[in-house]
């Protein structure tokens, strides 16, 4: 979902994109200015394979949190080994590294995170995408990107949770809806526009990134529901930790950011509304 539209994006803006694939080649756009290379980060990276790049950015990771409750030592040898493996070779070129990571890091009890509060994960896959954090900022040119993103998943991809909104929505599925999850989003197109100025004014270190405000996902949910004013399906709202059946990881409520250092910085960040319906516009369009 984020990688390919990085991909396109600063390919657009005139970078040389070399889009790095493990299992899915058709995910790669197609388009001038990008290259495609299959990668297992999983392993050694040999330096002849990959020359002259000036920053890495890194969004490849089991991210399905009750998967990597369950098969930990594999979520460990991707989210945590091949971060580990990514540095190595980053050092080796000089390179800027850009790791996107996720508010999952934190406990989900307060919201509000800025860059400068403690981490505290509740699942496994917070503690792995915790413990790479830990080993980017050990790297001098190592920058941690916190993230809610939002957006359309290639054809043929796992949909994202707006994706799945939408084909809910369009036909008349009933669902059971979480009421109790707060984000402030982002969607990719956005967040790759801010990945190209970052690029060209690197700073390391924690930044926060996503829209100025919050919302929950039933919220969101509303939002998609004024483009289907025809939808017939009942919503069952739930707790997201209060009805376990099928889950295995615990998820963090409050899972907002504070963003004031990424404006503080420049960066335009816009409203939630405007980022959801930024995403729909595209999943909608085309559909």
């Amino acid at each position: 979902m984020l990688g390919s539209k990085i991909s396109v994006v600063l390919a657009q803006k005139g970078f040389n994109v070399l889009a790095a694939y493990n299992s899915n080649e058709e995910f790669v756009p197609n388009g001038a200015n990008i290259k495609k290379i299959y990668l297992d980060i999983t392993e050694k990276i040999l330096p002849k394979r990959i020359k002259g790049v000036h920053t890495i950015i890194h969004c490849a990771a089991v991210t399905d949190v009750n998967f990597c409750e369950l098969n930990k030592s594999l979520c460990r040898k991707i989210n945590i080994g091949g971060t580990k493996n990514l540095v190595n070779f980053s050092e080796f070129l000089g390179a800027n590294f850009i790791y996107i990571s996720t508010p999952m890091v934190f406990s989900g009890k307060k919201g509000n995170y800025k860059e400068t509060d403690k981490a505290a994960p509740l699942n496994y896959y917070g503690k792995t995408k915790n413990e790479a954090e830990k080993i980017i900022l050990k790297y001098k040119k190592g920058l941690v990107l916190r993230v809610n993103p939002i957006g359309k998943r290639p054809l043929g991809a796992h949909p994202s949770f707006l994706q799945w909104f939408v084909d809910m929505a369009s036909n008349n599925r009933s669902f059971s809806l979480f009421t109790d999850i707060v984000i402030n989003p982002i969607s990719t197109t956005t967040l790759a526009d801010i990945l190209a100025e970052i690029i060209k004014n690197f700073k390391s270190g924690i930044l926060h990134v996503g829209s100025r405000d919050k919302v929950n996902k039933a919220e969101i949910w509303e939002k998609v529901l004024r483009f289907f004013p025809n939808y017939s399906g009942e919503i069952t709202k739930l707790g997201v930790n209060k009805t376990h059946a099928g889950k295995v990881a615990f998820r963090p409520h409050e899972m907002w950011l504070n963003v004031d250092k990424a404006m503080s910085m420049g960066h335009r960040l816009p409203n939630w509304k405007e980022e959801v319906r930024l995403v729909l516009r595209d999943i909608i369009d085309k559909k």
